[in-house]
């Protein structure tokens, strides 16, 4: 119902509460001309005008009893009327409430749903990247191909990397079947280029993870790096899935010299120590993942680092990712 009208129903009802009566016709003039000539007239010494008399007061008497029946009926009808937009009123607010009562509770049914789906995982679930992945022949160069990722694969990492880093050939910084298996090693060789950079774990049961950080990757202690940019992955339901930042925290990556980790708040989202044979994995609330392995402590089996190069200077990269004495180049 349309606030207009409410708002008339409302002085509908408060004119009445004032005591204004409905107009009803108006008998002053008749009843005028009857006195005038009932006080003209001579009682009892003219019998035709006794009759007159008679029939006017039966006149007068039938025009009262018409008088007060229209009026009856004008009040029956009034009150009718009243009670009628009352009770639609009173409706249309229990109809509002109701609508409002089902609406709050199929907003707590969704909400529960949500929950009883699988709580923080279910969540993050929904935040995933759904992008459709690019055709293989589509993706750009790699320098060599990974010992963990498969080409499908990479198509959908692709699509979820940075805009500013599409298009770009994919080179690999690090990897412990090539590098050696060394956390310093591992921070050394992500100096090659800096910008976004794929982290990539396989573990021993055949879980793949991983996430996208900023490099270079310097030792820093107690003191997080990275920007929104980044996110986290698992190929544990059988294909590659993203978990971006919740916005609950900004604690990206977490490099020591004692361990790399990525996500926080309570737990890690990945964690590797030094000698990078072993690592856990847990919920964090950075973002919002499950656990990225099969299970929370894993066994390290290969680990790469991908760094993004454009055109004009990938040769000089590839040629100085070739060498051991790391040097840096930047946008």
């Amino acid at each position: 119902m349309s606030v207009s009208l409410k708002r008339s129903q409302l002085e509908f009802v408060a004119e009445e509460d004032t005591g204004q009566s409905v107009e009803e016709p108006d008998t002053s003039s008749f009843t005028a001309f009857l006195y005038s000539l009932l006080s003209s007239s001579e009682s009892g010494n003219n019998p035709k005008l006794d009759e007159q008399n008679d029939h006017s007061e039966q006149m007068g008497g039938q025009l009262s009893e018409n008088v007060a029946k229209v009026s009856g009926m004008k009040k029956g009808l009034f009150s009718t009327g009243k009670q009628t937009l009352r009770s639609i009123y009173q409706a249309t607010r229990i109809g509002g409430y109701r609508s409002q009562e089902s609406k709050g509770n199929s907003d707590l049914k969704n909400s529960d749903e949500i929950d009883d789906f699988g709580g923080l995982e279910a969540k993050s679930m929904l935040k995933r990247n759904m992008k459709e992945p690019v055709a293989l022949g589509d993706l750009p160069g790699i320098s060599e191909p990974s010992m963990l990722l498969s080409e499908k694969e990479r198509s959908i990492l692709y699509v979820s990397l940075p805009a500013v880093v599409q298009g770009r050939k994919w080179l690999l910084l690090y990897s412990t079947w090539r590098h050696g298996i060394s956390l310093s090693s591992l921070y050394r060789r992500s100096t090659l280029w800096s910008g976004p950079s794929l982290l990539v774990v396989g573990d021993r049961k055949g879980a793949v993870f991983g996430g996208l950080v900023e490099a270079p990757l310097r030792p820093t202690n107690k003191k997080y790096q990275g920007t929104n940019s980044t996110f986290v992955f698992t190929n544990t339901p059988g294909h590659p899935v993203i978990f971006r930042p919740t916005g609950a925290n900004r604690y990206f990556t977490l490099c020591s010299t004692d361990f790399l980790a990525i996500g926080g708040g309570g737990r890690f989202a990945l964690y590797m120590d030094n000698d990078l044979l072993n690592g856990s994995s847990s919920v964090s609330e950075t973002y919002g993942n499950p656990c990225l392995a099969y299970t929370e402590d894993f066994e390290v089996k290969e680990v790469e680092l991908w760094g993004f190069v454009y055109g004009s200077k990938y040769e000089e990269i590839l040629a100085l990712s070739r060498i051991e004495a790391p040097g840096i180049c930047r946008f």
